[in-house]
């Protein structure tokens, strides 16, 4: 695979009603069995969080959002909280920041973590992105609406994110870029419009990775990877579907009440873009499992009847170089390090967080 070199990229400031329409990508369509016979994946585990008691401890569970900043320590938040537990890289407790609120370094509730070169990125799905130096100091406040669930800090300040943005210059555009002056522009991915939350349509919903001039966009309900080009300005340069059995066959064994194929597929839940490849998690439902449930479990069957993978994937080539399955789910990866994030709880029901380092080995 080759080798990603990092770059620092700048954009101009450009006004929020710009927008750049992008030719359709022909898609290729790559099997995702596994291509290396004697290919493995392994993971060292870097640091592990948890405990029911002890400050800090609030913030874990099964929906938390991990990142780890320049100085090596530990960002946990979780969706329904407005603040962040800060540990030390021993995973010790050192301070939490922020508080619900409307003011600067408030939040309604905390959507994703982003940690770039220079700043920590904040997003709530009220107040928009939250810009804090290394001190945790609120440097400024993006006003904007939008769930955002991924995203890459690209530069200087400058912020990546993929999905709808319920404003009227971006319906139709998937791909957004925040400027390091606070504005945006969005881009179009595939030269045709797409539902937005305007209409009252499902919204579209993607996950991004990238180091240098790279990014993917892998999608959170198909496996359509969209690889765009950074420079001189955002592009889309190729589009893949991976044809993966066990995704697409992940009919789960139980019977959801009054929602209607909910479930019916693998759902992908992470990228990470490194030397290794594009790294993909995903997960599908627990065939050992059934039973009725309602509508109102289905975020707790996510977790608990879930399993895990991951997948390695040649950026190169589209094809799955390694992969590794196993019960119960990660939850992502941690945003400015290149680390895995499991959870798992106890019989008891104490809660546990795992930095996990994966490698790509061979028998």
């Amino acid at each position: 695979m080759r080798r990603i070199t990092p770059l620092i990229l700048a954009f101009s400031a450009v006004g929020a009603a710009a927008t750049a329409h992008l030719s359709a990508q022909i898609p290729e369509r790559v099997s995702g069995e596994v291509s290396c016979a004697e290919c493995f994946i392994t993971f060292d585990t870097v640091l592990t969080i948890g405990g029911l008691d002890g400050p800090g401890m609030h913030v874990l569970s099964p929906f938390s959002h991990v990142a780890v900043d320049r100085r090596g320590r530990i960002l946990v938040a979780a969706a329904d909280q407005a603040e962040i537990s800060v540990f030390d890289s021993s995973g010790r407790f050192l301070r939490t920041v922020g508080r619900r609120g409307e003011g600067p370094g408030e939040y309604g509730s905390i959507s994703h973590i982003a940690v770039g070169p220079r700043y920590i990125h904040i997003f709530d799905p009220r107040d928009g992105q939250t810009i804090l130096d290394h001190d945790f100091r609120v440097v400024r406040t993006d006003a904007f609406p939008g769930q955002i669930g991924s995203a890459f800090v690209v530069g200087d300040g400058s912020v990546v994110f993929a999905g709808d943005e319920p404003t009227s210059a971006a319906i139709g555009h998937n791909l957004h870029m925040i400027s390091g002056s606070g504005e945006i522009v969005s881009y179009d991915d595939d030269g045709e419009p797409y539902p937005s939350p305007l209409t009252g349509s499902t919204s579209r919903r993607s996950f991004v990775a990238g180091a240098g001039d790279a990014l993917w966009e892998v999608g959170v309900v198909d496996n359509r990877l969209v690889r765009w080009d950074l420079v001189p300005e955002p592009r889309v340069a190729r589009v893949i579907e991976r044809q993966v059995v066990e995704f697409d066959r992940a009919a789960p064994p139980y019977v959801v009440e009054n929602f209607p194929g909910a479930g019916r597929s693998g759902r992908n839940g992470g990228a990470m873009l490194d030397d290794q490849g594009l790294w993909i998690i995903w997960h599908t439902p627990d065939p050992e499992w059934t039973g009725s449930v309602s509508a109102g479990d289905i975020l707790s069957l996510v977790v608990k009847l879930s399993d895990g993978w991951l997948d390695l994937v040649d950026p190169d080539t589209g094809r799955t170089t390694g992969r590794h399955h196993q019960d119960g789910i990660f939850l992502g990866f941690a945003s400015g390090s290149g680390y895995v994030v499991a959870y798992h709880e106890t019989e008891a029901g104490v809660p546990f967080i795992h930095l996990l380092e994966p490698q790509l080995s061979r028998r």
